[in-house]
């Protein structure tokens, strides 16, 4: 039998010093912050769907919008184009609409999310609707993701403001109609809406916006959920991020973790690849060995998932774990090579967690692994691979899982 190295004099202690409580949020305060997920997933840089979203509603004020209309155009905004991360065979605008049902938003957020690229001169898709009969939520949102698209391609947001500036209302009434594009131009003029589109914190500026409702933890764990079954369905394994999630979640209790660290790790567990959405499909996809770059590009994933969610609110040590799931306690891990006292338990324990799930997935170059080879494999690892006591935790935590609700790996 092989012999495990021990870490047991350079482990974390269970014992937690520092207190990780997550905070209630509102449903548009964390899908702000989440969102530039989905603008990887388009290969831009995050930022793009909160100006879109900001911008909208400004244009909405000009027209005389009320609080509330403008609150329920963010997530339209926000999700215009979320589609493009799924893969859907009608498309990604009703790829959206379903991202916004699982974020739990109601049918006419959907329903305008279908109309975000449609025209005032029936130009448009999918349906090529015109006028009056394209909801103003759609239209509103059209304009502004024009606005922001030019300006996130521009050199510079100086040079971009100055062009789009010049634009004229005969210039603009094709895409939204006259009205639109007049009050479009009138918050292109304005210095402070557009110092507000670049600003390092747009999403707080976004949310504050969507003030209402008070806030939960369901809100948050609702939308890691979402964006759990966002990447799932860009990799086209169902279900594997709740699994993640739910096992990451009970080794953590098996291992005596407090309930507040347990909870985090959950949140942890349905984000943790975030990242990954703004890796090429013919990478993720790749049924052979992976070049070299292409090996970057995935390595990459960890630290992209923790800027992505680092700035939303409670969420700065599950940042912190994010970026570390793919440390290991050897020192071998990445992307920082991690090792000892500098890797936290948490970390740890959704390195095992997402191990296991993925083993016990089918991958476009292997098939699934059964349930004793992936154990084995797991096992041999412990105490270089994974944290030895995370592993010999790992199936009392399985059987707890399996008597409750069975994981729906392979």
């Amino acid at each position: 039998m092989q012999q495990r190295e021990s870490t047991t004099a350079f482990a974390p202690d269970l014992s937690i010093t520092r207190g990780t409580v997550l905070r209630p949020v509102r449903q548009v305060e964390i899908l702000a912050y989440f969102s530039g997920a989905f603008d990887i997933a388009e290969q831009q840089q995050p930022g793009h769907a909160a100006r879109v979203a900001f911008l909208a509603q400004e244009v909405a004020r000009r027209m005389g919008f009320g609080a509330e209309e403008r609150r329920r155009l963010l997530p339209v905004g926000l999700l215009h184009d979320a589609g493009v991360a799924v893969r859907n065979e009608h498309g990604h605008l009703v790829a959206g609409a379903w991202v916004a049902e699982r974020f739990g938003f109601d049918a006419a957020v959907g329903e305008a999310i279908l109309a975000t690229h449609e025209r005032w001169d029936g130009r448009g898709r999918p349906h090529g609707l015109a006028g009056a009969d394209i909801p103003v939520a759609g239209l509103l949102v059209s304009a502004a993701h024009w606005a922001c698209e030019f300006a996130d391609s521009a050199m510079s947001p100086l040079r971009a403001r100055a062009q789009l500036q010049s634009s004229s209302l005969a210039d603009l009434e094709p895409l939204a109609g006259r009205e639109v594009a007049a009050a479009l131009r009138s918050a292109l003029h304005d210095d402070q809406t557009w110092l507000a589109l670049w600003d390092d914190d747009l999403p707080r500026l976004v949310a504050q916006v969507g003030v209402d409702g008070r806030p939960s933890h369901r809100n948050l764990e609702q939308a890691a959920r979402a964006m759990g079954e966002v990447v799932d369905a860009a990799s086209r394994e169902p279900g594997r991020s709740a699994d993640a999630s739910a096992l990451a979640r009970q080794i953590a209790c098996t291992m005596g973790l407090p309930d507040a660290y347990c909870d985090a790790i959950a949140i942890a567990g349905h984000v943790m690849d975030l990242g990954l959405l703004g890796v090429p499909r013919h990478v993720t996809d790749k049924p052979s060995i992976l070049t070299v770059d292409e090996m970057e590009m995935m390595r990459c994933h960890p630290g992209v998932s923790a800027r992505l969610i680092e700035r939303a609110p409670g969420l700065a040590d599950v940042a912190e774990w994010v970026a570390a799931h793919h440390e290991r306690p050897d020192g071998r891990g990445y992307p920082e090579m991690l090792s000892g006292e500098e890797l936290a338990m948490p970390p740890r324990i959704l390195a095992v967690a997402d191990a296991y799930c993925a083993l016990r997935a089918e991958r476009p170059h292997r098939t699934a692994f059964d349930e004793d080879e992936t154990m084995a494999m797991i096992e041999m690892g412990a105490g270089r691979q994974f944290d030895a006591r995370v592993v010999e935790s790992l199936p009392q935590a399985l059987r707890m899982l399996h008597d409750d609700a069975p994981l729906g790996v392979a």
